[in-house]
């Protein structure tokens, strides 16, 4: 993954996870000020490992305030 990181062009990335598999690899990209967000399921889902993580790194998913943000509203629709 570091590989991939360091040769891709990319501004940030958007991780959709609750486990902690790819913890390690967060890490590496907030270092290197490529990544933007872990968007957890929920909070009882979430793995303690990103818990370490400052809060402005991750969100939940059956919050409100979240889906709000992401959700996609088609302008032609009623």
């Amino acid at each position: 993954m570091r590989k991939i990181a360091e040769k891709e062009d990319f501004d940030k990335i958007i991780l959709v996870s609750g486990d902690g598999d790819y913890f390690r690899m967060v890490q590496y990209l907030i270092e290197k000020d490529k990544f933007e967000r872990l968007l957890a399921p929920n909070e009882e889902r979430m793995s303690s490992l990103y818990r370490t993580l400052e809060p402005k790194y991750y969100a939940f998913l059956n919050r409100e305030t979240t889906r709000n943000k992401i959700e996609y509203k088609n302008a032609g629709s009623s």
